[in-house]
């Protein structure tokens, strides 16, 4: 299902690129550990969802790059943004 850009607007922190339409952030983590305990947990999260988004990571951080088909923005995408968000936070708390 689709909704249109201002129905649904890009979780707090993510910036909104126009043409493509995508969202984008960039994660920081004060280690490899929690980089690579992301990174694991936003691989299950790929699994469960079917989707994979572009990644690009280093020793200490994270960007996910969201692409949208067309100029809609599609929940279950929406969905993994939020979810990533969630375990972001787990891989800071892991230890």
């Amino acid at each position: 299902m689709n909704q249109d850009l201002q129905d649904l607007q890009a979780p707090e922190g993510w910036e909104i690129q126009r043409r493509p339409l995508g969202w984008s952030k960039r994660f920081e983590f004060a280690d490899y550990a929690q980089t690579r305990q992301f990174l694991d947990l936003l691989t299950e999260l790929s699994e469960k969802l079917g989707y994979y988004p572009n990644l690009n990571f280093a020793k200490t951080y994270v960007v996910i790059a969201i692409q949208f088909e067309g100029d809609a923005v599609e929940s279950e995408r929406a969905a993994f943004a939020a979810a990533a968000e969630l375990c972001a936070g787990q891989a800071r708390e892991s230890r």
